[in-house]
């Protein structure tokens, strides 16, 4: 009959963390119950924990039974002098993500790409460590067609996750959503831009045409590195694979978001930024429009920044704030003029709307009132800017920089460019700032 390892192993297999009890046995059991989630002999009768916690057989797990990318399989206990006996258990942490995955909280898309991503990032991090899930892991990747490279110590993040990765630095980082993102083939990359349009001047009837032409620019993309370290213990990495896929991949990703974001709307062209120029010393004096704090603000500070603008395409105009400041001064203000607030429906991306345009919420810029901080901007900035993005998304790991904690560290290493190169032509462009002095 079963036994309390056989007991043990699967609820460790299944959720269970910390020191095993009868107690906490039972309250797992009946958690995953509460779940859903099957826990009964080869026959379905439901099992008795107290009974099984107080078996003395001699029993061995079958090695060869696991539960693949969701396929409940039943691990099977052997009785060293009987006929095997079965017993099946759900997967809770699948069934957890998948919870999350309706209410719109998961990273990945379905609990089959986290528990893939999971394994890589186990398989990666441990390298030719034993541990308790490693066969399960190598077949997850193995059938996934996951593949990855330990040359170095290290891995590469397997192309198969790129796209999650991506998709989640758009959902942190605004400058991704309304910069005009470049793909970048190599470290530098020149892309054209016209920079005034030739003349058409009347002509009499035999009269001559003046010869002109277009004038056209180069905006230079120079990829920048940026790095960041992660401290990731042993115990978080026993957890199940889906537990720890997410966890994993939106640090890479806000790691990314928030210096990309940063570089976009604050560099100043100093060794923090890698020497980039963001929108907050970027713009012309024509295009920034001042007010004495955030409480003194009017729609008329607002429609005079508007008002600045040039050589723009009206459809991508939009708003870029921080979300304090949207709440305590522009929905005051357009509260004050609407009855009713309405939310940005149909824009992509936009988090509300403001005087008709759609607004997006960023964090890297000002959440207080302050002197000399810019409030917001409004313009075309696909139009006046570029992310360039390499695309080369690095993970390395090592298992000796945290050898004093017991810990592994893995190294996120992002390549990518911010030019705020406005229109080319002088004098006021297509993106403006207000300016709280």
């Amino acid at each position: 009959m079963l036994t309390r390892k056989t007991l043990i192993d699967s609820l460790k297999a299944n959720g269970l963390t910390g020191e095993v009890t009868l107690e906490t046995a039972k309250a797992h059991v009946a958690t995953l119950a509460a779940e859903g989630i099957e826990f009964a002999d080869e026959a379905g009768a439901a099992i008795d924990v107290d009974a099984v916690w107080n078996a003395k057989s001699t029993i061995k797990i079958a090695d060869d039974v696991a539960s693949v990318k969701g396929t409940k399989a039943p691990h099977a206990a052997i009785d060293t002098n009987k006929e095997p006996h079965m017993f099946t258990i759900g997967n809770a942490s699948r069934k957890a993500y998948e919870r999350k995955v309706a209410s719109g909280k998961a990273a990945f898309d379905c609990a089959d790409q986290a528990e893939m991503f999971g394994a890589w990032a186990r398989l990666s991090l441990l390298k030719g460590n034993d541990y308790g899930a490693k066969k399960a892991d190598l077949e997850i990747a193995g059938k996934a067609g996951v593949e990855f490279n330990q040359q170095l110590g290290g891995a590469l993040v397997p192309i198969e996750f790129i796209p999650n990765l991506v998709w989640l630095t758009e959902k942190y980082g605004i400058a991704r959503k309304v910069a005009n993102v470049v793909p970048m083939s190599r470290d530098v990359t020149q892309v054209p831009r016209k920079t005034a349009i030739n003349a058409m001047s009347p002509v009499s009837e035999t009269g001559t045409i003046t010869a002109g032409d277009n004038n056209y620019g180069q905006v230079t993309l120079v990829a920048k590195k940026y790095g960041a370290l992660f401290q990731v213990s042993r115990e978080l990495l026993i957890d199940s694979a889906v537990n720890i896929a997410d966890d994993i991949a939106r640090s890479i990703a806000e790691a990314q978001a928030i210096a990309e974001d940063d570089a976009y709307f604050n560099g100043n062209g100093s060794a923090t930024y890698a020497g980039q120029v963001g929108l907050a010393n970027a713009l012309p004096a024509g295009n920034i429009g001042t007010a004495t704090g955030w409480g003194s603000m009017t729609l008329s500070n607002f429609t005079e920044v508007m008002g600045t603008l040039q050589y723009v395409d009206p459809s991508r105009l939009a708003f870029v704030c921080s979300r304090q400041f949207f709440y305590q001064v522009m929905l005051k203000l357009e509260k004050a003029t609407s009855q009713f607030k309405m939310l940005a429906e149909g824009l992509p991306g936009a988090d509300v709307s403001f005087l008709g345009y759609p607004v997006y919420f960023s964090q890297r810029m000002a959440t207080a009132t302050g002197s000399s901080a810019k409030a917001c901007y409004f313009g075309d900035f696909t139009g006046g800017s570029m992310l360039g993005d390499r695309k080369q998304l690095e993970v390395m790991t090592s298992d000796i920089y945290y050898f004093n904690t017991d810990s592994l560290a893995i190294r996120g290493i992002s390549r990518f460019c911010v030019n705020i190169h406005l229109d080319g032509r002088g004098g006021s462009g297509p993106i403006g700032a207000l300016l709280s002095t």
